[in-house]
């Protein structure tokens, strides 16, 4: 890998380097950066390609932590009420591209962000912004009536939240098949079936359990196929393998074939799948459910600690530094199946 080096001013050679990220606009985060380090002189590089996803981690930890508005609820929003990024932005009356950084993965500040959730939250707020940027001539009559003289066309239905959901998870999570998803494409509604299948056998399912269930099933069908069969990527973090980025909170509130459940414990908060018994298996091989179904076999009596230790034992946990996305290279020594 070589770049322009303006110290050296010339084409060099680079490492990479990790580092520690811990504060990002005042809020205490735990995550990380890579960083391009010329080879000759050792002073840091621009890669635009590996400070994008420097700036997606950090982006992704920061709303986590300081509870920021996520792109797919500004999407749904303007869904809502069928109004373009441009309308949005001059009815908040922000910056002029600051919506379309916002839905592509920008960060907002956490007063706009808590201001455009409450304008979710309250219809009559909303609309209340809507009479106000129209007085002050920020948006036109079309745009007006569009908003606030249609009402019955106002209202998304649950399953345009659903498809927003998917449709994010899709453009965030689908990427050509390599060797980090198991050669196989994303299929999202495979997933939903599958995540639903499991929870109707397995009793007490856990969203930390549920990320080790899926990483086995697509790991055993790597080791036995050579390809997954979820087109999920999975990563490094503290109590085994999970999807990467953490998109299984989005993954959990799709809500068509299995409920979410957050229930508060000594222990701290926790997040628990129910199955909603409507799960379809047409899209599943009899080799994919044989799989599956020995996944299950193996860890449905398991506790959430002994499924985090037994991936903890597995060579793609142990040789795979943290945060960093787990080879199916690995399947090959998996420990699970022995």
């Amino acid at each position: 890998m070589s770049v322009y080096c303006p110290f050296c001013r010339k084409e060099v050679d680079y490492n990479i380097e990790k580092r520690e990220i811990n504060e990002f606009r005042g809020v205490k985060i735990n995550t990380y950066e890579n960083t391009a380090v010329c080879k000759e002189c050792h002073k840091d590089l621009y890669v635009n390609e590996i400070e994008e996803k420097n700036n997606e981690r950090i982006y992704e930890s920061y709303r986590e932590k300081a509870n920021i508005i996520k792109p797919q609820d500004i999407i749904g929003l303007r869904q809502k009420y069928n109004i373009s990024q441009r309308e949005l932005t001059a009815i908040l009356g922000f910056g002029k591209m600051s919506i379309n950084r916002y839905e592509r993965g920008g960060v907002p500040t956490k007063s706009q962000s808590d201001y455009i959730k409450l304008l979710i939250d309250n219809e009559d707020k909303f609309i209340e912004r809507v009479k106000e940027a129209y007085k002050n001539n920020n948006i036109n009559e079309k745009t007006y009536e569009k908003i606030v003289s249609k009402e019955l066309n106002n209202n998304i239905t649950k399953k345009e939240v659903q498809d927003n959901i998917r449709k994010y998870l899709k453009f965030v999570l689908n990427r050509k098949p390599d060797i980090y998803n198991g050669y196989k494409t994303l299929d999202i509604e495979k997933i939903e079936n599958i995540i639903s299948y499991i929870a109707s056998k397995v009793k007490n399912l856990t969203i930390t359990s549920l990320n080790k269930y899926l990483w086995y099933i697509d790991m055993l069908s790597f080791n036995q196929r050579s390809i997954a069969i979820t087109g999920l990527t999975y990563q490094n973090q503290k109590f085994g393998p999970t999807i990467v980025d953490k998109k299984y909170d989005e993954i959990s509130l799709l809500d068509e074939k299995y409920a979410r459940e957050d229930i508060e414990t000594e222990n701290g908060n926790t997040t628990k799948i129910i199955s909603n018994g409507n799960y379809s298996l047409d899209k599943i091989s009899d080799t994919e459910r044989k799989i599956i179904d020995t996944i299950i076999k193996i860890l449905k009596n398991k506790s959430v600690t002994d499924i985090s230790e037994l991936s903890h034992k597995e060579e793609g946990w142990k040789k795979t530094k943290r945060f960093e996305r787990i080879s199916f290279e690995y399947a090959m020594k998996l420990n699970i199946v022995k």
